[in-house]
């Protein structure tokens, strides 16, 4: 939905329990436009959904949201001033078949969210 229009995957870096993907945001979607105009800001609805769309890439899975436990949105993502993130996403597999996923957007020192999402099989 959101992959290859409002953003594209530059870089993919796996370790050993988390991924590490490099974004290049395009600051001419509409989305940024209408939120808002001349100070674009990522939506907060946008980064849970690339949460969900780069975990569902990466597990070869159709997931849905099915919890946000726990989000921080610590600086605006401007894309004017930031037009490549970073986004590391850490899986913890739960008993009942769903991901935990611990994600964490920066550029450099800046830390732009926290979050955890919990997403279930379709």
């Amino acid at each position: 939905m959101l992959k290859d229009e409002f953003f594209t995957i530059r870089e993919e870096l796996v370790s050993e329990n988390s991924k590490v993907y490099r974004l290049a945001l395009n600051v001419s979607h509409p989305v940024f436009s209408a939120h808002f105009a001349g100070n674009p800001v990522m939506p907060g609805a946008c980064i849970t959904q690339m949460i969900k769309e780069l975990t569902t890439g990466s597990s070869g899975h159709n997931l849905f949201i099915s919890a946000v436990k726990n989000m921080k949105f610590l600086h605006v993502i401007n894309p004017l001033e930031h037009p490549e993130i970073s986004v590391k996403l850490t899986n913890t597999p739960q008993e009942d078949g769903s991901l935990s996923v611990s994600a964490l957007i920066t550029d450099g020192d800046t830390i732009f969210s926290k979050a955890i999402v919990v997403l279930k099989p379709v």
